[in-house]
Order: C-alpha cells, then sequence, then structure tokens
C-alpha cells in the first residue's frame, strides 16, 4: 500500500545553492531526497510548494512524496527524516493527504518574511539572517508605497530575467513593514503566487527609494508607475538573499 505523506520544512539557507535540486552543489531537495531514501531503500521523488534561491531560508516550505513504507505512521515520518537529515534541514510534522495531492498546484497562498534592521554598524551574528540598513526607514512612507501592490497585477517589474511562467500576473493579498522589535523590521507578503526574485526585488525596489529620501531626493518615477510599467529595467536592485524567508502555505481543504 502507498500513501501520500505531506511535511513542513525549516532549513537555514545559507550553505545550500537553494531548494531545488542541481547537477553540481548542496540543495534542500538533494538532502532530503537522500534522507527519504535512507528510510525506504529507495530513491524517493518529492513535490515541493516552491522553489527558495540561493540563501534563502523557510520556516514553511512544503513537500509532498509518495510512500510506500507501511511501518511508519505518516504522522512519525517527521521524526523518520529527521534521523537522516543535517542539522541545517528539519521536518517540523508530516501528514497523510489524499493520494493526488500536489504540494505545488494544491497550494492556494504563499507567504513570505524579509527581516531588516538597522544599525550604525554591521552586526556579524545577523550576517546571514537579515540586511543592514545604516539608518532607521520611515515605516508610513513605506508602508503607502507597499500597499500600491495588493490586487491583482502584472508583475514582470520584480520578476527575474527569463521568467519561465506562462504568466506574469498575482494577486497579492497583504504587503506590509512593520517594526518587530527596537531595530527591527519585517516585511510581509501574501499571495496566490510570486515570479523567481519577486520579493526580493519588491523589497530591493523599496528600499532603495526609501534611502533616496533620506538622503534628501525625490525618487523617480512613482512607484505605482513601476508596477504599470512591466519592465525589470525600471525598478531598483534586488534585497539580499539572507533576509529571506518562505514563512508558510496554504492549501483549503487540507
Amino acid at each position: 500500500m502507498t500513501r501520500r505523506i505531506l511535511i513542513r520544512l525549516a532549513y537555514d539557507g545559507g550553505e545550500f545553492l537553494g531548494y531545488q535540486i542541481q547537477k553540481n552543489g548542496r540543495t534542500v531537495q538533494g538532502v532530503l531526497e537522500a534522507a527519504l531514501a535512507a528510510i525506504h531503500d529507495h530513491p524517493v521523488g518529492t513535490v515541493a510548494a516552491g522553489r527558495t534561491d540561493t540563501g534563502v531560508h523557510a520556516r514553511g516550505q512544503y513537500v509532498s512524496f509518495t510512500s510506500d513504507r507501511d511501518s511508519i505512521p505518516a504522522e512519525s515520518f517527521a521524526a523518520a527524516i529527521n534521523s537522516a537529515l543535517p542539522r541545517d534541514v528539519r521536518a517540523l510534522y508530516s501528514r497523510e493527504v489524499r493520494p493526488e495531492f500536489h504540494a505545488r498546484y494544491d497550494a492556494i497562498a504563499r507567504h513570505y518574511r524579509y527581516h531588516l534592521y538597522y544599525a550604525p554598524v554591521f552586526l556579524p551574528y545577523r550576517r546571514g539572517y537579515a540586511w543592514r540598513l545604516g539608518h532607521e526607514p520611515d515605516l508610513d512612507r513605506l508602508n503607502r508605497e507597499a500597499a500600491q501592490l495588493v490586487g491583482e497585477h502584472d508583475f514582470a517589474a520584480f520578476a527575474m530575467g527569463g521568467e519561465s511562467e506562462e504568466s506574469t500576473v498575482r494577486r497579492v493579498t497583504y504587503a506590509n513593514f512593520r517594526r518587530v522589535a527596537a531595530d527591527d523590521i519585517e516585511f510581509g507578503i501574501g499571495a496566490n503566487g510570486f515570479l523567481r526574485r519577486m520579493v526580493r526585488s519588491i523589497v530591493g525596489t523599496l528600499i532603495e527609494r526609501e534611502m533616496e529620501r533620506a538622503r534628501g531626493g525625490d525618487p523617480q518615477p512613482a512607484f505605482a508607475d513601476i508596477l504599470a510599467a512591466r519592465d525589470r529595467g525600471r525598478a531598483g536592485t534586488s534585497a539580499p538573499p539572507q533576509g529571506l524567508y518562505l514563512h508558510d502555505v496554504e492549501y483549503g481543504d487540507e
């Protein structure tokens, strides 16, 4: 008998070349499938909710796979997998789902968080987990622009060049900055899907514009015009990967 199993993964992306398996280099998918092969005694393919780039972390990456190991209860797969995983990846829980479940195509919403902090000097212990800003940004100004992302738009202006998706239209349900500690800021965004590097491009553009204002400038064009232009060249640089976290994924009736 086979069962379809869904697991939630958390990982530190600092020493991975992203989630998706590659010919050369360590990936999250690679170490996960090696762990699954170890407990099944044969290769086991996986499907993830989405791919994360080099250096990007996850608190809520979801992965589905089919298992023929009757001896392991569905809720015990997390512990079994963890026994064969390296320390920078952990399965948080596992459960059985319907046989046709697909971790990517059945997702109805995805949520990302981006962490920033402001300090006069670089803090070495935060180098792999947040982006340092030289001064405190104006959250009200940032949020006025971030609010323009909400709704259904063509996000080609914030997509990585060579994007293979058929459509660059996505529906964003929220996008905002909030203070989470004295010097810490978190950007949260949720949508029905994301283009590759979309979140990092949005954060980089918004922060770049805020830095220009802090220097007394008036960034042009308007943020709404950048979005409407559908031209990556009109937007700013991408924020560094270490501040980005795949936070969670929603699955309707699952």
